[in-house]
């Protein structure tokens, strides 16, 4: 999982990862999964797809909620960590990409998890990402989106300036940045799926949405 500017490097160390998630998010992150966890895994059994799953922080909550969890993620490094930190858990473990979700079972999960991955893929990437999400999804299935986010209005203004060290340190360090999601509401239409749910910090900059299938 990652979005914000200095993600990639911190995926270059995954026994890092976690604390420094911890403080680019001003500590935020242990809230945004609690909400993560409580949309996704609504009761015990429920199957649940997680994508970009990292070295594992949200998977350990969605077990300990008793979902049944599918997760996946494409570094190597990051699936070892997740599998070490949940060695008998029952977790199906997937070494793949996002986009390849289009292999997994229609219509076989009450909820799919991506947890701080959009912001690292293209517009194109996350339409399709997301479209696929919705065919993954149960009757009566939710996806579950947390990201860096767009912050409207005035706040936007106060995001740019404080992103400006981040992705300047991030540019030096591994020559790329992530860029917050410009409009995760229209995105997620454009997918087909409506946002029933939303909750906002960090000047709604960092998100959690709960969307379902558009009826």
């Amino acid at each position: 999982m990652s979005s914000l500017a200095l993600m990639r490097w911190l995926e270059g160390s995954p026994q890092r990862y976690d604390a420094g998630m911890r403080l680019l998010t001003f500590g935020r992150v242990t809230r945004l999964h609690e909400a993560v966890i409580a949309a996704a895994a609504r009761k015990p059994g429920d199957r649940v797809l997680e994508i970009g799953c990292g070295t594992g922080s949200v998977t350990a909550r969605l077990v300990a909620a008793g979902a049944q969890v599918t997760a996946l993620d494409q570094a190597p490094e990051m699936l070892e960590q997740a599998q070490a930190r949940l060695p008998e858990a029952g977790v199906t473990w997937l070494e793949q990409t996002a986009a390849e979700i289009d292999r997994l079972p229609e219509a076989g999960f009450e909820a799919v998890v991506l947890s701080l991955c959009l912001s690292d893929m293209s517009a194109s990437e996350r339409v399709f990402v997301l479209r696929e999400a919705r065919r993954r999804l149960a009757p009566g299935g939710r996806v579950v989106v947390a990201d860096e986010v767009r912050a409207p209005g005035l706040r936007g203004v106060l995001q740019r300036f404080w992103r400006v060290p981040q992705a300047a340190l991030g540019w030096l360090l591994v020559g790329t940045i992530s860029r917050p999601v410009p409009d995760l509401v229209g995105e997620l239409r454009v997918a087909g799926l409506a946002v029933q749910a939303e909750e906002r910090w960090l000047l709604g900059s960092l998100a959690v949405m709960v969307a379902e299938p558009e009826r």
